[in-house]
């Protein structure tokens, strides 16, 4: 049975309802291209702008006036190539249109913060392992692991292998 809120909207673009099961009805998603495209609603034809997004698991999205005044404001820039890589988040307001309140994607008024990775921890010192020359921080706790039989920061390593040839 198809849901009567989603009848009459057009299926190939990003709508609220494609939100109702996010956390908090919200999404984080990359720019992979904003271009002028036709938009075919209801039998009617006009050129819209659209956002498309480096996650083809979600549709484009129609962007109005507000979200792009909002997207020029966050990255301070009108230049539509300058937006190639950036991330928004994407969540529903409730708006007054046409007489009534409807829900409307806004893009967020805030630029999303990327998960940082989570670097293994020094077993001797207690501080972040971070790379070393060419090795991740994994590879580098990995590395002295087996070398060490712990993972330990570049310091405490060199700290070791100094105390070794003494």
């Amino acid at each position: 049975m198809p849901d009567i809120m989603k009848m009459g909207k057009n299926p190939n673009y990003l709508g609220s309802w494609d939100l109702d099961e996010q956390p908090n009805r919200e999404i984080t998603l990359t720019i992979e291209k904003i271009i002028d495209e036709e938009v075919v609603t209801n039998g009617k034809s006009e050129k819209c702008t659209v956002i498309h997004w480096t996650d083809k698991s979600f549709k484009p999205m129609i962007a109005n006036i507000t979200n792009k005044k909002t997207l020029c404001k966050l990255y301070k820039t009108k230049e539509t190539e300058k937006f190639v890589g950036k991330s928004v988040i994407i969540g529903i307001d409730k708006v007054k249109a046409f007489g009534d309140i409807y829900d409307a994607l806004r893009i967020r008024k805030r630029i999303p913060q990327l998960a940082t990775e989570i670097k293994p921890k020094c077993e001797n010192c207690g501080c972040d392992i971070c790379a070393s020359g060419r090795m991740t921080p994994d590879q580098v706790a990995s590395y002295t692991k087996n070398k060490y039989g712990q993972c330990l920061c570049s310091n405490c390593a060199t700290a070791l292998a100094q105390e070794a040839r003494k």
